[in-house]
């Protein structure tokens, strides 16, 4: 539901927390605005996200073990099958699954790839979303830029055609066709709304009014998606935070078990310091209401 416009009271523009699978990120938009504008938007930005990660764990795997091969496990020049064990041997920079040369850049270099690679992933880090930071797609862009540049300096005369970062750089690679269950069609993808899937046909102000200062939930869907599951009314670190204390209410209650069972021999008849008093006189086994 939306959020009371008090709670942001900086805010001139409805943001929506956009959440896909494990994609998670904050945009900003209008109740005037359509909701096919909103769609496209917002599906051509995931599909955005999604490339900038694919492309920094590629950087990631460059800087440690050079460019890609032509093909898995066989030799550039020869065309043979490499001996893993052999290269392991004889390359302390092999790619154990056998995609790279293992021929990386200098130190140095290496480490202008690292750090591109992380500045990426941090532009599109889904903690974002929960600190309600807008996500900008000027920076997602900025970010893939310095890693272009990165990879210029480490490789002058640029990397080999079948490498998939040259591809991923000239903009040639498909996330659609490399990640089919998380990526979406921006022309076809749809939102889902307090449970009800927005139609691409209306404005925004049809599903939330035109308060322009809230803070709207959604989820992003493929056309031929079912509805999305409903979410735990608790987050993570609240169900964290119940198991530690169930668990440790469940030991304690476990220790304090242990101890009157060690003292129970105490409330015994034969335990009883005046128990030989009351038997004489008559008044064992009475009990008082």
């Amino acid at each position: 539901r939306p959020s009371p416009s008090f709670l942001f009271p900086n805010t001139t523009m409805v943001l929506l927390r956009v959440k896909r699978e494990l994609k998670e990120f904050v945009v900003e938009t209008k109740t005037s605005a359509s909701v096919d504008d909103i769609c496209t938007e917002v599906g051509e930005l995931h599909n955005l996200m999604l490339a900038a990660h694919r492309l920094a764990g590629q950087i990631d795997q460059l800087a440690k073990h050079g460019p890609m091969r032509k093909q898995a496990g066989c030799d550039d020049k020869t065309g043979e099958l490499v001996d893993p064990m052999k290269e392991k041997a004889s390359n302390p920079h092999y790619d154990p699954l056998g995609f790279r040369v293992g021929k990386p850049p200098g130190p140095d270099v290496a480490k202008v790839l690292t750090r591109t690679a992380d500045e990426c992933r941090a532009a599109i880090d889904v903690q974002q979303a929960a600190r309600k930071i807008v996500i900008s797609r000027s920076k997602i862009e900025e970010a893939i830029n310095n890693i272009k540049g990165a990879v210029m300096i480490a490789y002058p005369m640029n990397l080999p055609e079948h490498d998939i970062i040259r591809t991923m750089l000239e903009g040639k690679d498909d996330v659609q066709a490399a990640c089919p269950k998380e990526a979406v069609d921006p022309k076809t993808c749809v939102i889902w709304f307090a449970r009800k899937k927005m139609d691409r046909k209306e404005k925004l102000s049809k599903y939330c009014g035109k308060n322009e200062k809230m803070f709207l939930k959604v989820r992003l869907q493929t056309k031929n998606q079912r509805m999305p599951q409903r979410e735990a009314r608790l987050d993570k670190d609240a169900q964290t935070k119940m198991m530690q204390y169930w668990h440790k209410k469940n030991e304690e209650d476990k220790r304090l078990k242990e101890q009157e069972e060690e003292d129970d021999y105490l409330n015994s008849d034969w335990a009883n310091p005046k128990g030989y008093k009351a038997a004489l006189q008559g008044m064992k086994g009475i009990r008082f209401r």
